[in-house]
């Protein structure tokens, strides 16, 4: 299983996502649903180009981080 570890930029406004799993792996979205969208999409293209051997499917683990703020009662 490949790790994939995504968090919330609050200045930027977007997702974005490393692996040091999947080399070259640094995507970016507005929507966490987008950015898993692009990342599963991209990580056979990057296990390829790095000439990474992978079996016919390949499991991914994305953990996603937000830290927010909530206002007291």
């Amino acid at each position: 299983m490949l790790e994939i570890h995504a968090q919330w930029d609050d200045e930027a406004h977007v997702w974005y996502a490393t692996s040091e799993d999947i080399p070259g792996l640094c995507v970016q979205a507005d929507t966490f649903e987008e950015l898993v969208d692009i990342a599963t999409a991209l990580t056979p293209e990057l296990l390829e180009a790095n000439q990474v051997a992978t079996a016919d499917t390949i499991p991914l683990h994305i953990t996603a981080e937000r830290v927010i703020t909530a206002k007291a009662a």
